[in-house]
């Protein structure tokens, strides 16, 4: 597959085709492609699709294939890998008691791409005191009983920045990040996830991230530390349906945000 990113395409192609169900060689355009897959049959997601560039797939549960086809190949790329995609998906999705939730931005790295942010404040944490020491209703990405390794930070002894790893395969393992909300905006962030960046680096493994289109800050951060968009990706989940906030963060510190839309008419969440 000739792509902008062919390298990092082909050492993720083992785990996507695995993620999948098929191969990824079947990516195409004009009409996007459907399949049934069996993985699809053994998760609780019921369906997971790619973009990578111009081209996408979508795998599905077999039940929901042939409904599926007609309006997939009614919408562009643009148009299904969006929050209107999402919804669209979700219409033939929910009654079986999954919705989507995307799309979400995937992003890696190796030693080629990465730019370490020097900090000595980030902390290493064992698996025992990330269990003993981590409150997970607030560091909620950071894989909560699934992590191998922490790298936090800790100002007055309290918490305020955490970068937790898992392995996504034996090859690429995944970052998430989380910063204490009184604490955000002060460059914690990109100190803890450029620790772990390294350490996933002298374990030989490619780095992985990934992160929300209206996620400014998260983006910012990955991709400051030199992680490469690769692909988009779009996933089931069981209901209730999730919808995504505003977009987080700002422009540039101090610029003044204003909700364009009235609060009468944005979703009422019950």
């Amino acid at each position: 597959m000739s792509f902008s990113n062919s390298h990092f395409i082909n050492l993720l192609q083992p785990w996507l085709d695995n993620q999948l169900g098929v191969s990824l060689s079947l990516v195409g355009s004009h009409p996007i492609p459907v399949y049934a897959s069996r993985q699809r049959q053994e998760d609780s997601c019921g369906l997971w699709a790619i973009r990578i560039e111009e081209k996408g797939i979508v795998t599905a549960r077999p039940e929901w294939v042939e409904t599926l086809k007609p309006m997939v190949a009614g919408l562009s790329l643009d148009e299904l890998f969006s929050a209107f995609g999402a919804y669209e998906l979700s219409r033939i999705l929910l009654p079986d008691g999954v919705g989507v939730w995307g799309p979400s931005w995937l992003l890696v790295g190796n030693r080629d791409v990465f730019c370490p942010f020097k900090d000595n404040r980030p902390v290493q944490l064992n698996v025992d005191e990330l269990t003993k020491q981590v409150d997970h209703e607030v560091f909620w990405h950071c894989f909560p009983g699934q992590a191998m390794v922490g790298f936090a930070i800790f100002e007055q002894s309290k918490l305020v920045a955490l970068a937790a790893v898992t392995a996504v395969n034996d090859d690429i393992w995944e970052i998430g990040v989380d910063v204490a909300p009184e604490s955000k905006g002060s460059g914690l962030g990109r100190a803890v996830v450029s620790a772990a960046g390294e350490w996933i680096l002298s374990h030989n493994r490619l780095i992985y991230a990934t992160t929300a289109p209206w996620n400014i800050p998260s983006a910012r951060l990955l991709r400051s530390i030199g992680l490469r968009y690769v692909a988009s990706i779009m996933a089931g989940m069981p209901a209730p349906f999730r919808v995504p906030p505003q977009p987080l963060g700002h422009p540039y510190p101090g610029v003044k945000i204003y909700n364009y839309y009235p609060e009468w008419a944005v979703n009422k969440i019950d």
